[in-house]
């Protein structure tokens, strides 16, 4: 195991190794399993709701919470004009862009859609980051990302429900790819960030980025009109575990994860959202088909891989000696990167 304190470079890019904290692997079962549950709340709210008018209180809402949270965690907002700026542009990515084109891409074009254009966004961050940031990947971790978005397609596709057709399916599709793409760009902006700023606050950024890329969504809540019950208990528990759960502890998880580990291995844990929202049906009585059954078990498989020792290319720089590692901190000298 690398020492704590020890300068670790991970994929060519400087990774902090933490004195102490909860393991990344644990905090993102946490942060997708709360994202997957996302899904049949959001079916069950949109009962009673529209779509922006919970992209938007899930913004803004979460954002205020996550603001009024952040004495008991001894953070607080920024205090710098550059840290709001990278707050405005990651909340444009991973709050605005993704919340609009997901939660509309999902209403014009059908779930199964939408959901597939949605888990893309790792592709994405691997090319990005790839050109972008000379953040390699190895041959194993791109075989585990394509395991594993296999596994989604099997997932979705084997029960795609209502799928739209003409300009309203092209429409969705567009909208649906923003979003994946604004997801991406985000996670990213937020790897760099955390990369420049050893000491970056991660709750108080992530209530920045909430509250920032909320704004944008003021106008188009009032200009889509709609009817919201606010009367329904049922509705404002669903609203509530929507904001705290998929909107606070997800977004928190995950850029603490990116903060941490590079951002072709975190993202590729977003395979998982799909397989828990299957699993969360099965609880609920509705047992999945032997199609999403083995898609479930091929995501599983797919994101072992990308975490698999393996699929690291490391080094750890120790008294001026570099050696090339696993993610266990073992010699690796098989490591090939594309």
């Amino acid at each position: 195991m690398i020492p704590s304190g020890i300068r670790c470079v991970v994929d060519d890019q400087p990774e902090r190794v933490p004195q102490r904290g909860l393991p990344v692997s644990l905090i993102l079962v946490v942060s997708m399993t709360a994202a997957g549950v996302v899904y049949p709340v959001t079916d069950a709210a949109l009962h009673h709701t529209s779509p922006i008018m919970i992209a938007t209180l899930r913004a803004l809402v979460g954002g205020m919470a996550l603001t009024a949270m952040l004495p008991l965690m001894g953070s607080r907002l920024p205090r710098t004009r550059r840290l709001w700026i990278w707050a405005f542009a990651i909340g444009f990515g991973n709050t605005t862009l993704t919340q609009v084109g997901i939660s509309v891409g999902t209403e014009r074009a059908g779930g199964a859609v939408a959901a597939v254009l949605a888990n893309s966004a790792p592709f994405f961050v691997a090319l990005i980051a790839r050109f972008a940031l000379a953040e390699p990947i190895t041959r194993l971790r791109a075989a585990g990302l394509a395991t594993g978005f296999g596994g989604v397609l099997l997932i979705v596709f084997s029960d795609p429900g209502n799928i739209a057709h003409g300009s309203r399916l092209a429409l969705g599709l567009g909208l649906a790819l923003l979003g994946a793409v604004g997801w991406a760009g985000g996670g990213l902006a937020m790897r760099v960030l955390s990369q420049r700023e050893p000491d970056l606050d991660i709750p108080g950024i992530t209530a920045a980025q909430f509250l920032a890329g909320g704004i944008p969504l003021i106008p188009l809540v009032l200009l889509a009109g709609g009817s919201t019950a606010w009367s329904r208990p049922s509705l404002v528990a669903q609203l509530a575990y929507l904001i705290i759960g998929g909107q606070v502890l997800v977004y928190l998880g995950f850029n603490a994860a990116l903060s941490r580990w590079p951002s072709t291995r975190v993202y590729a844990w977003t395979f998982l959202v799909p397989a828990v929202a299957v699993l969360v049906e099965a609880v609920r009585g509705a047992l999945p088909g032997f199609g999403a059954t083995v898609g479930v078990a091929i995501v599983i498989l797919g994101v072992a891989i990308v975490n698999h020792p393996r699929a690291e290319r490391s080094t750890v720089d120790q008294g001026g000696a570099t050696q090339p590692l696993t993610g266990d901190g073992l010699t690796d000298p098989t490591s090939d990167v594309i």
